[in-house]
């Protein structure tokens, strides 16, 4: 009896800890996302550690930042390569969960982390063609020295912040989410850019007004769409 009471408490807590490490839905395994101390338990400390200078490999010299009072950083760097370089790491520091989600929008690649939920609109990202525009545009920088020498250094700034990243330290959405930051690369500078012209000026209506003036002519169309 004593030898069947331990196994079944054997295999239980087996369950248990296998089932810790099993996404459940839309939940990322509960057993690292409650980890004190990997989970988001870290992401919980209050940190308020601004660098007044930058020191890094990959970097040329020292680079000086000053903190303005919104906490926007301004850098003072002797070269333009570590100019770009403390960029890229700044803005990774702050945002990279955004910049990078906001590059797998623009691939549409949000199912591969959400699964199949997000498939219409990954569908619809990759009829905009966003991944073929940004290809074109890195090769178009590929022709400018100065410019593509700018976008290799903030892409090395940018890999410098991921480089020293672990998973207790990853931003918490990715935490939530259970995937890691991939390396950036200058075609997800291009996707980036891409997608925030399109955010900022695009439109997805084009369709749905070509069958409208298709049913009600050019001149109800004219007049109900005067601009």
């Amino acid at each position: 009896m004593r030898l069947a009471r331990l196994l079944v408490s054997v295999v239980l807590a087996v369950a248990a800890f296998a089932g810790l490490h099993v996404k459940l839905g839309p939940l990322p395994p509960l057993g690292p996302f409650l980890n004190p101390f990997g989970g988001f338990w870290q992401n919980g400390r209050a940190v308020d550690d601004l660098p007044t200078s930058l020191t890094l490999p990959g970097l040329q010299d020292p680079v000086q930042i000053v903190w303005d009072d919104r906490r926007v950083p301004h850098v003072f760097a002797r070269n333009d390569h570590d100019l770009y370089f403390a960029q890229g790491y700044l803005t990774a520091r702050d945002r990279l969960w955004q910049m990078e989600f906001q590059t797998h929008a623009a691939a549409g690649r949000i199912s591969e982390i959400v699964g199949e939920a997000a498939l219409d609109f990954d569908r619809s990202r990759r009829r905009l063609g966003m991944v073929y525009g940004a290809e074109r545009s890195v090769e178009a920088m590929r022709q400018d020295p100065s410019l593509w020498a700018m976008v290799e250094a903030y892409t090395a700034g940018v890999n410098a912040w991921i480089d020293r990243l672990g998973p207790a330290s990853f931003p918490l959405e990715y935490k939530i989410l259970d995937y890691a930051p991939e390396p950036w690369t200058p075609l997800k500078t291009a996707l980036l850019l891409k997608y925030m012209s399109w955010t900022l000026t695009g439109s997805n209506n084009e369709a749905a007004m070509t069958r409208t003036r298709a049913a009600l002519g050019d001149s109800a169309m004219a007049a109900l769409f005067p601009f």
